[in-house]
């Protein structure tokens, strides 16, 4: 039997500077706000931050799939040039087909990057956003970040998450370790150094601490470790095995799917790994559970009615409720949306593909379409959603985005042997 729930368990679980400009290919919605964004003026000893920058902040708006970058090529203006908010020649936009242009400056001062950021409206002829900026003087990528979700705020009336982590699952030789990095795939890191098999990250509320599985001691427990790194604290010490922890929103406790008698149940912890109650006891194999920003209740994958489909039940444990409503004879991977409308999951369609619904079931859309896309995490304010994926060649698991906005999914990792669990961080100043 315990064979039986492991394989079970794995299966669910498992330009150069040449004339300072960037340029990005877009393959987004056809009605993408075009926008441009040109080298930022020098204001003294900013050196590549002038150009780095915008490339980030491009990077940032074509992964929303709400805008279309407008090809530094077109460009009529001088590369970098200089001046206030309204020296600035709105025609040699207009002519080339932007409707929005980022302008700015950018110096250094005193051990910092200092920058002031603005975003013209080229049809009202005026800035209609306008900020300023420091950040450590490596940390020019912060600087974009902040102004892009700004831009976000600026045309959807909500800031985006740019700036955000992805924590996720990587195959280092024989091993699986816990990396992170930015939303775009920049900034990789890694996080653990088990040398064995770690699984299942989960952020805390306030974005410090992980907690995961990992086979560290040859039995599988759960893990507490700052996201900086450094030594993980084991925190069960039980005989089965503990999976797929999730924090509670307050960050007080942690929901997990855990062997009791050989069967693998949702069980709530403490932080010291103690069982504070026992949220499903049937003769079902239940798995993968995830919180409503609430609190209030859970999603979880489990077999009660045959093949693995998704559930919700109160976070008190009972009164569980299918939500999965496919075609499909095996959902699994929930992961519940921070606007508390919507959950997520993967189903066999052909290969696994994404889909979400109401948490009552009801409006099922289905998100992908082709190749093996599994581990759906959403963004912080539910309007992306990462997850790992084949990406329909055949080849080794990576990680992806997904836009709810538009566009298509865009590869962010890029590993020959595999990436896979992402969990998407909260918005952290």
């Amino acid at each position: 039997m315990r064979r039986t729930i492991f394989i079970f368990l794995i299966i669910i679980f498992l330009a150069p500077f040449a004339y300072a400009q960037t340029e990005i290919l877009i393959s987004g919605a056809k009605t993408g706000f075009p926008v441009a964004l040109p080298q930022l003026c020098n204001a003294g000893d900013a050196n590549e931050s002038v150009v780095k920058v915008p490339e980030v902040m491009a990077k940032n708006l074509d992964l929303s799939g709400l805008f279309k970058v407008v090809s530094p090529g077109a460009y009529i203006e001088t590369p970098g040039k200089c001046g206030g908010p309204k020296d600035i020649a709105y025609s040699d936009w207009s002519v080339i087909g932007a409707e929005g242009v980022v302008k700015g400056t950018i110096r250094k001062e005193g051990g910092k990057l200092v920058a002031e950021m603005y975003l013209h409206d080229v049809a009202q002829q005026k800035p209609v956003v306008g900020k300023r900026y420091e950040a450590d003087v490596n940390d020019f990528s912060r600087i974009a970040h902040k102004f892009s979700n700004e831009i976000m705020r600026y045309f959807t009336g909500e800031a985006g998450v740019f700036g955000t982590k992805i924590l996720f699952v990587s195959r280092v030789g024989r091993f699986k370790d816990l990396f992170v990095m930015d939303l775009d795939g920049s900034n990789l890191r890694q996080v653990t150094r088990d040398r064995g098999l770690a699984l299942s990250p989960s952020w805390s509320p306030a974005g410090d601490r992980i907690v995961y599985t990992s086979y560290l001691t040859r039995t599988p427990e759960l893990y507490l470790t700052s996201i900086s790194g450094g030594n993980p604290l084991r925190i069960t010490k039980r005989p089965g095995l503990e999976l797929g922890a999730e924090f509670d929103p307050k960050g007080s406790s942690l929901a997990a799917a855990a062997s009791i008698r050989g069967i693998s149940k949702i069980v709530m912890f403490d932080l010291k790994g103690r069982i504070v109650k026992m949220l499903t006891d049937s003769s079902s194999i239940d798995v993968s559970p995830t919180w409503s920003p609430d609190g209030s209740q859970l999603a979880f994958c489990s077999n009660r009615g045959g093949g693995p489909q998704i559930y919700v039940m109160s976070s008190q444990g009972g009164g569980a409720k299918r939500v999965s409503f496919t075609e499909s004879s095996y959902c699994s991977t929930p992961a519940w949306s921070p606007k508390g409308d919507r959950i997520a999951f993967s189903c066999r369609n052909g290969g696994n593909q994404l889909y979400s619904a109401n948490v009552d079931g009801s409006g099922v859309t289905q998100l992908t379409f082709g190749g093996n896309n599994e581990d759906p995490s959403w963004s912080p304010d539910g309007r992306f959603i990462a997850f790992s994926s084949n990406f329909g060649r055949g080849a080794a698991m990576n990680i992806g985005i997904l836009s709810l906005l538009g566009g298509a999914p865009r590869q962010i990792s890029f590993a020959k042997s595999e990436d896979s669990q992402p969990a998407w961080g909260p918005l952290v100043d």
